[in-house]
C-alpha cells in the first residue's frame, strides 16, 4: 500500500490491512485531516491541510458503481455473520446451517463494500467464535459488540437466518433498536432485501437484541430468510441466492449514506 501526504509519497512500503486503515482513518479524524483509500491502486490519500477528502488523481478510471456509491468512501462499517463455531444457529430441513449461510453472505457484502471504498471489518471471517473458548453466550456477543464500538463504526449489520417450528413460516424481517438513524437503516435495507428476493416482507420492527441494543451506532440485525422453510433454505444455500441477500443489502447501505 502507498501513502501520499498532500501530494508526496511517503517512502515505505506495508501491506494494506484493516488495521492499518483504521488507525489511518482515526489519526486524521483526531487532526482534523482529509483521508481517501483508492482500493483499486491500494493507496491512502491525506489532506493534511484542512478535513476535505483529497481528490482522486486526474487518471484515476472509476467504475460506474463507485462513482454511484461515493458516499461509502472511507465509511467504517462492521458485518457481523451471526454464529459460527461450536454454535451452528438454526439448522434447516436437509441439514444447510446458519452460521455457513451468514458467514458467506457477509464476505460477499464485504467484498462489494470494499470494492466501493468502505473500511469493511467483519466480527468474524471463519467458522469459528468471536470470543474466547468457553465463553458464554452473552459473552459471544459482547466480543462482537465491542468490535464495532472500538472501530468507532459508521453502521453495524448483523446477518441471520429466521427459523420457526412450522416449515410453513417465510420471509424477511429487519430489526432495530428504536433510534432514529437505526431505524432508517433498517428500513432501507429491509425494503431492498424483499424486493430483490421475492420473499414475504415481515417489516422493520424494533427487538431488544443484545447485539443491536448495545452498539454505539446505528445497528440492524437482518433475518434473511427462514432457513426452516425448505423453499428460503434452498434460496440461502444458493450462491445466486447469497449473492443476491449480498447484494440488496449493500443497495441499502447505499440508500441510507444518501439520504
Amino acid at each position: 500500500m502507498r501513502i501520499f501526504i498532500d501530494g508526496q509519497r511517503i517512502p515505505v512500503a506495508t501491506r494494506a490491512t484493516k488495521d492499518l486503515l483504521l488507525m489511518l482513518k482515526n489519526m486524521a479524524k483526531m487532526l482534523n485531516w482529509g483521508i481517501y483509500y483508492d482500493t483499486a491502486r491500494e493507496a491512502v490519500y491525506i489532506n493534511s491541510k484542512s478535513s476535505v477528502q483529497p481528490l482522486p488523481p486526474p487518471d484515476r478510471q472509476v467504475p460506474d458503481e463507485i462513482l454511484e456509491s461515493t458516499r461509502l468512501l472511507n465509511k467504517t462499517i462492521v458485518i457481523d455473520a451471526g454464529h459460527g463455531g461450536v454454535d451452528a444457529g438454526a439448522t434447516g430441513p436437509t441439514g444447510i446451517k446458519e452460521k455457513d449461510n451468514t458467514l458467506a453472505i457477509g464476505l460477499l457484502l464485504r467484498d462489494k463494500l470494499e470494492r466501493n471504498g468502505a473500511l469493511v471489518i467483519m466480527t468474524r471471517e471463519t467458522d469459528t467464535e468471536v470470543a474466547p473458548p468457553n465463553s458464554s453466550s452473552t459473552e459471544e456477543l459482547e466480543a462482537r459488540v465491542d468490535i464495532a464500538n472500538e472501530a468507532s463504526a459508521d453502521i453495524f449489520i448483523s446477518i441471520h437466518n429466521d427459523a420457526f417450528t412450522s416449515n410453513a413460516a417465510s420471509g424477511t424481517t429487519t430489526y432495530h433498536y428504536g433510534d432514529t438513524e437505526s431505524t432508517k437503516l433498517a428500513t432501507y435495507v429491509q425494503h431492498s432485501l424483499t424486493e430483490e428476493l421475492g420473499t414475504k416482507d415481515r417489516g422493520s420492527r424494533f427487538a431488544s437484541f443484545y447485539i443491536i441494543r448495545y452498539t454505539d451506532m446505528p445497528a440492524i440485525l437482518v433475518e434473511v430468510a427462514f432457513i426452516s422453510n425448505p423453499e428460503e433454505e434452498m434460496l440461502l444455500a444458493s450462491v445466486d441466492g447469497r449473492f443476491k441477500a449480498a447484494e440488496s443489502i449493500f443497495l441499502g447501505i447505499v440508500k441510507y449514506f444518501k439520504v
